[in-house]
């Protein structure tokens, strides 16, 4: 799936139930000016079939091969889960409980043409609003599409970001591997660090047979790291070892500790060509929404526009923070309804 299917993926629910439910009928031919507004085609109309069938009803084919990839390849791409995946990648397992819920939608679908739901005046009404959020969405995609497509990125621009920010791209993480167990006072602390002097590999081990509470598995530390989890005692002991694996007594606070250094690597980052074709990708949408901006600020140039702001005022004064809670709250929402 290319890029930029994937970023003007933008569709509303009201929109995905459209596509799903109007078979194999292009989307544009809702917008027809030919149609009755009191006339509703079918949904499912005769047409050339292409590929192998998958679903009958009463007799008449609803889905074939070709549909339902079609189906299914919407759904990646509207589903971040699945972004950046084929209808071919996924098992045929995960296809066949797609395909399940596409039944169920085909059985819904054959229930309203059998009893001509489409002259319904509820339905008609909805479905005329649905129209105009389809629409509204296809102009904002065609918009941005037209910008992002123009955008042309580099390999020098590139490579140039891989330069500057390389110690971003961190493929694994550094540190020494560093075990330990607690003791709240000093009675067991040298009894136990005799027991595995010489005996690193089976630290865990040992220290889980008495001591299993008590035992800590720090995992790998860096020397940058500012989380807190490893006492900054230990930790500088640790980094100052020069030999591993090692075992020590380390005082920490009003605590003792029997530390186990397991091992130090150093940090492993990616080469640039792994990561080339992810970094003109995100360039190329950072670059995308900058530009988007821009056009919108001339856009608002060449229209005259009046906003009601006080609609948006509040009765009551509003929390000192309020702004960092509102704007991406607002711009999720405005994302959601495209």
């Amino acid at each position: 799936m290319n890029v930029s299917v994937r970023v003007f993926a933008k569709v509303s629910l009201a929109v995905a139930v459209v596509v799903l439910l109007g078979g194999c009928k292009p989307l544009f031919d809702l917008f027809k000016k030919d149609r009755a507004p009191e006339k509703i085609a079918p949904i499912k109309e005769e047409r050339k079939l292409k590929g192998a069938v998958l679903l009958n009803i009463d007799g008449k084919s609803v889905v074939t091969e070709d549909d339902f990839n079609k189906h299914l390849a919407q759904m990646l791409q509207a589903n971040p889960y699945f972004r950046g995946a084929t209808a071919d990648s996924l098992p045929k397992q995960l296809q066949r409980k797609f395909f399940d819920e596409l039944i169920k939608q085909e059985l819904i679908v054959a229930w309203a043409n059998k009893n001509n739901i489409r002259e319904d005046q509820e339905f008609k009404k909805n479905y005329k609003e649905l129209k105009k959020l389809v629409q509204r969405s296809l102009f904002v995609q065609f918009y941005e599409k037209k910008i992002f497509d123009d955008i042309k990125i580099t390999d020098e621009e590139v490579k140039d970001h891989y330069n500057k920010n390389k110690d971003k791209f961190v493929k694994e993480q550094g540190g020494i591997l560093v075990e330990g167990v607690e003791f709240s006072s000093v009675n067991g602390v040298d009894a136990f660090l005799a027991k595995v002097l010489g005996k690193e590999a089976e630290f865990k081990k040992i220290a889980k047979v008495s001591y299993s509470k008590e035992f800590e598995d720090f995992g790998r530390v860096a020397d940058k790291d500012l989380d807190g989890k490893l006492p900054k005692e230990i930790k500088n002991k640790v980094f100052a070892l020069s030999k591993f694996p090692k075992v020590l007594k380390v005082a920490a606070g009003d605590k003792t500790w029997v530390v186990c250094a397991l091992d130090k690597k150093d940090i492993l980052y990616f080469g640039f060509d792994e990561i080339k074709d992810q970094l003109k990708e995100m360039i190329k949408v950072n670059k995308f929404k900058d530009l988007l901006n821009e056009k919108i600020d001339k856009l608002k140039n060449g229209f005259k526009i009046n906003i009601n702001e006080d609609f948006f005022k509040d009765t009551v004064a509003p929390q000192k923070d309020i702004a960092d809670v509102t704007e991406p709250v607002a711009r999720t929402a405005a994302t959601a309804a495209v």
